[in-house]
């Protein structure tokens, strides 16, 4: 464990190999877990891998109730330097993606960056999504019932995560794209519903020195539906570093 500061105590796994350590970030509602597989290759490879979970999951404690992405990204930063990390390579997945650009974006921790499936760019939102927030609303105002309203993400979490979710996923970071240096992989499944097609594209024009790769058959976790072929991939981008 890392405790943080705040005194937010973050699990973490490590392996101790050769060149720069390479980070997992997991994905919203998944722990470390979720990369073990990830972190085995990268292990067997002999490169430096560390991975953990995110305050609010796994073994980590809960962080307060108004936490944001940027406390996120602030927690990971100050986890990284109490294990004497002072750059890395970051891979995330879905929300740990949001938090690699940040900190990809605002610091010089990041020497290389891999995005998979990843979230924090502004969605297209139909008009049905939005029937669905005024009805909430509404409800909410005349106090009804709202335990059946919102994503299934947000219904499963425990109350004090909500508000944190409902923050992290409301906060865009469009503009923090184009401010990102370093080399930037992204990998993406071609079927991926959570965080489209559309976004991966998107994150290539905004993002200056970036490449991606689309997995076919795949879906949100495209990493690990095709593991056989990302872990070559991965490898490849950091050979060297």
């Amino acid at each position: 464990m890392v405790q943080l500061a705040g005194g937010v105590h973050i699990f973490y796994k490590r392996h101790e190999g050769s060149g720069t350590p390479l980070l997992l970030l997991h994905g919203w509602g998944c722990s470390h877990e979720t990369a073990d597989c990830i972190f085995s290759a990268a292990a067997k490879a002999g490169r430096t891998v560390v991975s953990l979970d995110f305050p609010g999951f796994g073994q980590s404690d809960t962080p307060p109730a108004d936490y944001t992405v940027y406390d996120y990204a602030r927690s990971i930063a100050e986890f990284l330097i109490g294990l004497g990390i002072q750059e890395a390579i970051v891979l995330g997945h879905s929300f740990g993606g949001r938090v690699g650009v940040i900190l990809a974006a605002t610091t010089n921790m990041v020497k290389r960056l891999i995005l998979c499936d990843s979230a924090g760019l502004k969605p297209r939102r139909p008009l049905s999504y939005y029937r669905k927030v005024f009805v909430y609303k509404i409800k909410k105002r005349l106090g009804l019932d709202t335990a059946k309203s919102g994503s299934a993400d947000y219904r499963a979490l425990a109350p004090e995560m909500r508000r944190v979710f409902v923050s992290v996923v409301n906060d865009h970071l469009d503009r923090l794209a184009p401010e990102i240096g370093c080399p930037t992989l992204l990998v993406w499944g071609a079927l991926d519903r959570e965080t489209p097609l559309y976004m991966a594209k998107k994150f290539e024009r905004l993002i200056p020195d970036s490449g991606l790769i689309i997995l076919q058959n795949s879906g949100h976790y495209a990493f690990l539906e095709q593991y056989g072929r990302f872990v070559p991939i991965l490898l490849s981008f950091i050979e060297g570093v």
